[in-house]
């Protein structure tokens, strides 16, 4: 959902710096303008704003569809005989977490055994 909102308004603000190529920051109409109101600098910002927009859309378009990095939502504790250490790791991708993520979990070796 989250993905969906940022590519919401990454385009409200791409069409917004795109379409306001005016001194003005109107859209430019050639009935409406003069040669004198159209912007070069607001056309240039407005074409490289859309060039942004599009490569930070589309690098979030694959996130959460492999490849992508693991975000971690349940911990649990992983005890490391070696060091004689209790540590907290998150499920999904094993990382070591802060050790109040496990805070309420029940101190067992079952999911990392040795």
């Amino acid at each position: 959902m989250m993905i969906y909102f940022k590519n919401f308004i990454l385009t409200f603000l791409f069409l917004f710096t795109f379409l306001s190529c005016t001194n003005s920051g109107e859209f430019y109409d050639s009935a409406k303008h003069t040669k004198k109101d159209f912007s070069m600098t607001n056309t240039v910002l407005g074409v490289a704003g859309t060039a942004l927009a599009i490569g930070v859309i589309a690098a979030g378009a694959g996130a959460g569809s492999g490849g992508g990095s693991v975000t971690d939502y349940d911990w649990d504790w992983d005890y490391q005989p070696a060091n004689n250490q209790w540590v907290c790791r998150g499920i999904q991708s094993g990382q070591y977490a802060e050790l109040y993520n496990c805070a309420y979990d029940v101190k067992d070796d079952d999911r990392w055994p040795g």
